[in-house]
């Protein structure tokens, strides 16, 4: 569920009056402040707007200019009450699961991968299976080879789904902080259907870097002879063919660079962070 509340957008205090500035008390609200306001005689300026406009607010039509020193009025400040809320507070849509498409594509490309470790196999180019001391060893060279297969990736990331998502969220978001206390239900509902539309585009990035990842993985350990069961197995064991240990093995690596990946974009922005500060 997307769900967007209006103090997310416009921070904790963006339905509320905390002060306000007038020549007589309000009768519904105790005084919670109260100072003499002196004549001005110097021409207006940004910075003294507020007495300005105080003294102009409080001297009578036909009273005339008064003179510098003399008092003109009183300011009073009083807590105000909540200023409704036209839109509402909060938005919610249901959530958006990944599209048809990213899941026919990646499934198509996990299909490739497997053609292409048969065509390996059925034309003798794959390698032996590679049979590794203990078991330990051999889940390192995987977490290795996890690690080239999404640092592979990781420059086409730009054009998988989801990165037009991103920016039609930051649009709604800025809309909605734009118009402030003037913004409408409408405008966190868009807000939240923009959420919605980003969670959808990151289910689907991730099912398609997943049928490329296993793709490529399952292409490599064919060609390489990194075949994941054989190698637990044994030198004896033939139950299946390799190009088919080929399509497990690169399942295996395809569903670890994901994790892998969150966790190096996480270290590397770490990293920015730390080098942008002064």
């Amino acid at each position: 569920m997307a769900l967007v509340r209006r103090t997310n957008v416009l921070g904790p205090h963006s339905s509320r009056v905390v002060a306000a500035a007038s020549v007589t008390p309000a009768a519904e609200a105790p005084a919670v402040g109260r100072a003499h306001v002196p004549a001005q005689s110097a021409p207006f300026s940004p910075g003294a707007s507020t007495q300005s406009a105080s003294a102009e607010a409080a001297a009578s039509p036909g009273a005339g200019v008064a003179a510098a020193g003399d008092e003109v009025g009183i300011a009073i400040a009083a807590a105000g009450p909540p200023e409704p809320t036209p839109g509402g507070e909060a938005a919610a849509v249901p959530p958006q699961p990944a599209s048809v498409l990213s899941l026919v594509s990646a499934f198509l490309l996990v299909a490739a991968g497997g053609v292409g470790s048969w065509a390996l196999w059925h034309y003798k180019i794959n390698a032996q299976a590679i049979h590794l001391p203990d078991a330990t060893t051999f889940f390192a060279v995987l977490f290795a080879f996890a690690t080239a297969v999404e640092r592979i990736l990781e420059p086409f990331a730009r054009f998988l789904p989801g990165k037009h998502a991103r920016g039609e969220l930051e649009a709604a978001v800025a809309n909605l902080a734009n118009k402030y206390h003037d913004a409408t239900l409408d405008d966190l509902i868009q807000v939240a259907h923009a959420k919605s539309m980003v969670e959808k585009g990151r289910a689907s990035r991730g099912l398609v870097s997943w049928g490329i990842a296993t793709a490529v993985a399952t292409v490599a350990s064919s060609a390489g002879g990194l075949y994941l069961l054989h190698s637990i197995a044994g030198e004896s064991w033939d139950g299946i063919p390799v190009w088919i240990d080929a399509i497990v093995t690169g399942i295996v690596v395809g569903s670890g660079t994901k994790p892998l990946h969150d966790v190096i974009s996480k270290v590397q922005k770490n990293k920015e962070k730390s080098e942008d500060s002064p």
